[in-house]
C-alpha cells in the first residue's frame, strides 16, 4: 500500500496544486481580493470552507474538492519517503 501511494504521490501533488489555484481563482470571483489572498495563504482551511460554499452551486469543483481533502491524510502519511 505504500509503494502505492509514493508512487502516485506526484499525480496527487500536481492535481493539489490545481485545485488550488481553482480554488483561488473562486475566492477572488466570490469573496473579492481579502478573501482570494487569504484562500492563497491557508490551502487547507481554504478548501473546505470553499468546498462547503460551493456545495450546490459547483458540484464538480465541491467533488473534486472534497476528494482531495479526504486522500490529504493517507498521502501525507504515506506519500513521500
Amino acid at each position: 500500500m505504500r509503494a502505492l501511494f509514493v508512487s502516485l504521490f506526484g499525480v496527487f501533488a500536481l492535481t493539489a496544486t490545481v485545485t488550488h489555484i481553482w480554488t483561488v481563482i473562486i475566492a477572488f470571483s466570490e469573496g473579492g481580493f481579502l478573501g482570494g489572498v487569504v484562500t492563497f495563504i491557508l490551502p487547507f482551511l481554504s478548501e473546505l470552507y470553499w468546498m462547503i460554499e460551493m456545495w450546490d452551486k459547483n458540484d464538480l469543483y465541491s467533488t473534486i474538492a472534497l476528494w482531495h481533502l479526504i486522500l490529504t491524510i493517507p498521502f501525507g502519511v504515506f506519500g513521500r519517503e
